[in-house]
């Protein structure tokens, strides 16, 4: 499969929500949360057992060119919870997120965690693959966030 959807993965949040793994979607610190960007050939499997970055499958088509490092570059999560004005939904929101003077092409971003042994939380897909040369490669998350999520039906 390419990198054709967004998607959390599985063992993570089961991990997450079971305390297994202290994974606080909350922290602000810059460099708790990471961002790699993907090629559109990249086969992600949200079902594998503790899914991480540098592993298999994610472990090849990641991108690369002038201007980017492998590892991508820190997030800084800006909120984490209810979406202000949309009751019943909560969303994970990031600052924007630049590679300058980069060459690359990317189809998607994974967000994971260093400190975790880079255990993959989610990854977005941009839908197509986008392109700089020698430009800027700016990531900017809709103001509801990188994810959000309905908790139940409007009473």
């Amino acid at each position: 499969m390419a990198l054709t959807q967004d998607g959390w993965f599985n063992d993570t949040m089961i991990k997450a929500l079971s305390n297994d793994i202290a994974l606080d979607l909350s922290d602000t610190t810059p460099g708790v949360f990471k961002g790699a960007l993907y090629e559109v050939a990249a086969s992600p499997n949200f079902s594998q057992a503790n899914p991480a970055y540098g592993t298999a499958p994610l472990d090849s088509d990641e991108s690369s060119g002038p201007g980017y490092t492998a590892g991508g570059e820190d997030l800084t999560v800006t909120g984490f919870a209810e979406v202000s004005g949309a009751a019943n939904k909560i969303g994970w929101q990031f600052a924007e997120v630049e590679w300058t003077e980069s060459t690359i092409d990317a189809g998607g971003l994974l967000i994971y965690v260093p400190s975790l042994s880079n255990r993959a939380v989610l990854l977005r897909s941009f839908g197509s693959e986008y392109s700089t040369a020698d430009g800027v490669f700016s990531v900017s998350f809709h103001s509801d966030g990188v994810w959000r999520q309905v908790l139940r039906n409007a009473a």
